[in-house]
C-alpha cells in the first residue's frame, strides 16, 4: 500500500475563500511533468520500445535471450507473440530492478521513462506495431514546443481526419481467387501457400475468430492438419493444487489430451468427500476410462488427494486412466447455472439430463458401477489447459451447431521441417498469415503496407490558410509524423538512402490511386494488392486510435505520483 494523505489548502482569492485539494505522500515521490527535463524524460522509455520495435520489422531482426532461455533467439516482424513477450519481460525486469535498488538513489528521469512506458503500453493495450511508437513520441514533442489547447485539437483532429480516410479507402477481400492471390503473394514458398490453402478450405474461407487455427510445432518432415469439431470449454483444468497437476503430468507437457471414451460426472456443490467420488475412480479404472469431473464449486481435502493417487496410480500401472476436474463458472456460460445450461447438458449425454447432475445433498445414491445408467455421460475425446478446454463428442455435433457459440470447430496445423530452426521460423509465419494477417485482413479490410497507408493519407488532412498558427502546428506535426514509418520500412526493406526515401515518399503522394505506389527511385508505382504488400485496415485504426488516447492522457497530466515496488520476500 501506498500511504497518501488529501489536505486542503484556503486561498485567498480577491473576496473569496477557494478550497483547493493537493497531494501528499509519505514515501512516493511526486513529480510535476511541467519541466522541459521532466517531459523529455517520460518519453525516454518510449523510443527506446520503439527502437526494439523497429530492429525487427520490415526484413530487420532482433537478438533476444529470454528470461528462462539458455540460448539466444532471433526474432523478426513475423514473431509477434514472441516481440509481445520481450515487451512484457522487459517491464517485469524493470520492476524487480528497481524494488532490488535502494529507494533514496533512484534516478527521477530514468523512473520518469518507465511510467511513461507503463501509460504507452497501458494505451495501446497489446496492439504495439512498429508505428505506435514513432508517432507517439513524434506528436508530443511536437506538442511540448506549443502545450495548448489549440495544438492539441489540431494533433487529435487530424488523426481523426486520417482515420476516416482510410476507413473509406480500405480494401475488401472476398472471392476465392482473391483471397487465394494474397495468401500467394504472402507466402514465400509453395509448402506454406499449400497448408494455408488446406486451412481456408476446411473453413469455407471465413476466419470468424483468432483462436480457430492453431499453429503448433509438428514432429515430422509434412505438416499435419487435424480438424476438431466440439464444445469449446470457457475454463481449464483445476490449477490451485501442485500435486494434482503433476499427476496429470501438466507442468511438462502443458496440455491434457485424452483420445479415448471418456466418462463424464457434473458435481453440484464442493467436492471434498473422497467417498463421494472414490467410486467412480474404481470404476473408470477397472475400466480403463478417464473420467471427467466438473464441479460447480471447488475440488479440495480428502477428494482431491484421492483423484491425486489415483491418477498417479494409474500411470505406474501403466492404466490410461485419468481423472481431469473442471470447475463450472455461471457467468462464462451465458448467466447460466449447470442446470440450466440444457445445451452442455444434451451434450455431455448424461442419461437423464439434468436429473443426473449428482448433488450430495439430493441425490440418493453415490455414483458408482451400480447406477453408471442414471449419471455418467460421455465424450470421444478431450484436450485441456489449465485456461481452456475442448470437448469432443462427434454424435451431439450435428444436432446442436445451430445458435451455440460454445460449439466450435478447431483447426490445429503441426508444422514439420527437416530441423527445430526450420520448423521455429515456418511456425511464427504461419500463424502470423492466418492469425494476423488473415483474420483481421478478412474481416475488416485491408490497407497498403509499408506505412504506405499513412502517407496516401496526407492530402486528405485540412490545411485551411484561416486556422491559427498554433492549430497548424498541431496540423503540420501529424503530417510530418505520418512520413516516418514508409521511410524507416523503405530504409530497412530497401536499404536505400534518406535522400532516395525521400523521392519514394514524394512520388506516392503524387500517386492518386490509394493502392499504388513507387518502392524505388525514379520507377513506377507497383499496385500493391497484386504485390501482396498490405496490412489489416483494423490495426492501422486501433494504433492511431490509441496514439490519440495517449497524447490526450499526458496533456491533461501534469503532477504524477510514483509507484515504490516492494522488495521480494526472502524464502524462509
Amino acid at each position: 500500500m501506498i500511504p497518501i494523505m488529501l489536505r486542503y489548502k484556503i486561498n485567498r482569492i480577491g473576496c473569496f475563500h477557494v478550497a483547493i485539494r493537493s497531494i501528499k505522500t509519505l514515501y512516493t515521490p511526486v513529480i510535476k511533468t511541467n519541466e522541459p527535463t521532466s517531459k523529455i524524460a517520460l518519453l525516454e522509455g518510449i523510443k527506446l520500445l520503439d527502437n526494439v520495435m523497429n530492429s525487427t520489422s520490415y526484413n530487420k531482426s532482433l537478438i533476444s535471450m529470454g528470461k528462462y532461455r539458455s540460448k539466444p533467439q532471433i526474432l523478426t516482424s513475423q514473431d509477434a507473440v514472441k516481440l509481445q513477450n520481450v515487451v512484457r519481460e522487459f517491464l517485469d525486469s524493470n520492476q524487480v530492478r528497481e524494488a532490488m535498488s535502494d529507494p533514496k538513489f533512484v534516478d527521477i528521469n530514468e523512473k520518469l521513462g518507465k511510467i511513461g512506458l507503463q501509460l504507452f503500453i497501458d494505451c495501446h493495450d497489446g496492439n504495439i506495431i512498429p508505428m505506435s511508437g514513432s508517432l507517439s513520441c513524434i506528436l508530443m514533442e511536437q506538442y511540448y514546443k506549443s502545450p495548448c489547447k489549440e495544438t492539441l485539437m489540431g494533433i487529435l483532429q487530424s488523426l481523426e481526419q486520417v482515420r476516416r480516410f482510410l476507413k473509406s479507402n480500405k480494401i475488401s477481400v472476398q472471392s476465392r481467387e482473391e483471397i487465394d492471390a494474397l495468401v500467394g503473394k504472402l507466402c514465400q514458398t509453395n509448402k506454406d501457400f499449400e497448408i494455408i490453402r488446406k486451412v481456408l478450405d476446411s473453413l469455407d474461407y471465413k476466419l470468424w475468430s483468432p483462436d480457430i487455427v492453431r499453429v503448433v510445432r509438428g514432429q515430422r518432415v509434412e505438416d499435419e492438419l487435424i480438424v476438431s469439431k466440439g464444445w469449446r470449454f470457457p475454463a481449464g483444468v483445476l490449477d490451485t493444487n501442485e500435486a494434482y497437476l503433476r499427476s496429470l503430468q501438466l507442468p511438462e507437457k502443458k496440455l491434457v489430451s485424452i483420445d479415448k471414451d471418456v466418462i463424464v460426472l457434473l458435481y453440484d456443490g464442493t467436492l471434498n468427500d473422497a467417498s463421494k467420488i472414490l467410486p467412480t475412480l474404481n470404476y473408470a479404472s477397472k475400466n480403463q476410462k478417464s473420467v471427467l469431473v466438473i464441479v460447480t464449486g471447488d475440488c479440495l481435502g480428502d477428494a482431491l488427494t484421492s483423484i491425486t493417487i489415483s491418477n498417479n496410480r494409474n500411470r505406474r500401472q501403466g492404466n490410461n486412466s485419468r481423472t481431469v476436474i473442471m470447475k463450472y463458472d455461471a457467468r462464462a456460460n451465458g448467466n447460466l447455472t449447470l442446470q440450466e445450461n440444457h445445451q452442455l447438458i444434451d451434450f455431455l449425454g448424461l442419461p437423464n439430463g439434468s436429473s443426473s447432475i449428482y448433488s450430495p445433498d439430493f441425490s440418493p445414491y453415490v455414483p458408482s458401477k451400480m447406477c453408471a445408467d442414471q449419471f455418467y455421460g460421455k465424450l470421444d475425446s478431450l484436450q485441456a489447459t489449465t485456461g481452456e478446454a475442448f470437448l469432443h463428442d462427434s454424435g451431439a455435433w450435428e444436432d446442436h451447431t445451430i445458435g451455440n457459440k460454445f460449439l466450435q470447430m478447431t483447426i490445429t496445423v503441426k508444422v514439420g521441417g527437416t530441423s527445430e530452426l526450420e520448423i521455429d521460423h515456418r511456425r511464427s509465419q504461419l500463424d502470423s498469415i492466418i492469425n494476423d494477417t488473415l483474420y483481421h485482413g478478412l474481416s475488416t479490410g485491408v490497407v497498403p503496407a509499408y506505412g504506405i497507408a499513412l502517407a496516401k493519407a496526407i492530402p486528405s488532412i485540412n490545411r485551411q490558410s484561416e486556422i491559427d498558427l498554433k492549430t497548424k502546428l498541431g496540423v503540420d506535426s501529424v503530417i510530418m509524423a505520418l512520413t516516418v514509418p514508409m521511410s524507416r520500412a523503405i530504409k530497412n526493406v530497401y536499404g536505400f538512402s534518406r535522400f532516395q526515401v525521400t523521392g519514394i515518399i514524394a512520388d506516392t503522394l503524387r500517386e492518386r490511386n490509394f493502392m499504388k505506389a513507387p518502392l524505388a527511385p525514379d520507377s513506377e508505382a507497383l499496385d500493391l494488392f497484386k504485390e501482396g504488400l498490405l496490412e489489416p485496415w483494423s490495426k492501422i485504426d486501433k494504433c492511431l486510435a490509441n496514439v490519440a488516447t495517449y497524447i490526450k492522457l499526458l496533456s491533461s497530466c501534469n503532477t504524477i505520483v510514483a509507484q515504490v515496488f516492494e522488495k521480494p520476500k526472502k524464502r524462509e
